[in-house]
């Protein structure tokens, strides 16, 4: 039986996130990611994502998508990185 996003510890949070970007072909969005967590974004998950990005993790950049809107995608760092 799969955990309720309210009982799902921090931790496994935190996997759960650098596993969905790591197995993504391309940097992910902010939205993307959360939607794949099948949460909705949060201030919460978006302070997990950016401490990922201070810890070296994942790569943040910005990116300018087709509707003139910028925003942060996230790609793993080299060595999160699946072979």
């Amino acid at each position: 039986m799969p955990m309720s996003q309210d009982h799902r510890p921090r931790s496994q949070t935190r996997q759960l996130m650098i596993d969905i970007v790591a197995r993504s072909e391309r940097p992910l969005t902010r939205t993307e990611i959360v939607n794949r967590l099948n949460r909705k974004k949060t201030p919460h998950l978006i302070d997990m994502m950016d401490a990922l990005v201070d810890e070296g993790v994942f790569r943040r950049s910005i990116h300018t998508f087709n509707n003139g809107v910028t925003g942060y995608v996230y790609s793993v760092a080299r060595e999160y990185a699946r072979e």
